[in-house]
């Protein structure tokens, strides 16, 4: 079997389309509760919630590996920042630079998802020997 094929496609795909639901959600309830256009809640809501929900979900797809957690982890924040790209390119240009803020910390969370789930692999590991 390649090395490719123990790559989990479809969960790290799901995984990412969900963490951008969930950024999604987290702006409307922003907008909802502080009662400002969803363009402000916008700017200072969805770095930080894509970073929490891509760390959410690369926990999730990492829950069942026995091994290569930060690798999965990045391809959920990298695929998540495939999926949405694009918008930086219609966002207006001072907004551009927290599109590239989101995407850095939605590859950050991934990554640190990815190593989060790997502490307890590597305690159980050492644990066993």
């Amino acid at each position: 079997m390649t090395r490719m094929a123990n790559i989990r496609w479809g969960r790290i795909l799901l995984a990412s389309v969900a963490a951008e639901v969930l950024v999604i959600l987290s702006l409307l309830t922003a907008s909802a509760v502080f009662k400002v256009p969803g363009e402000v809640a916008g700017y200072y809501v969805a770095p930080p919630a894509s970073a929490v929900a891509t760390f959410a979900m690369a926990l999730w797809v990492t829950r069942k590996l026995q091994s290569r957690f930060v690798l999965h982890g990045i391809l959920v924040g990298i695929v998540g920042v495939a999926l949405t790209g694009g918008f930086v390119f219609m966002a207006k240009p001072e907004d551009r630079l927290m599109y590239v803020v989101s995407f850095a910390l939605r590859i950050a969370g991934g990554y640190l998802g990815g190593l989060v789930a790997q502490r307890p692999a590597a305690i159980g590991e050492a644990r066993a020997q």
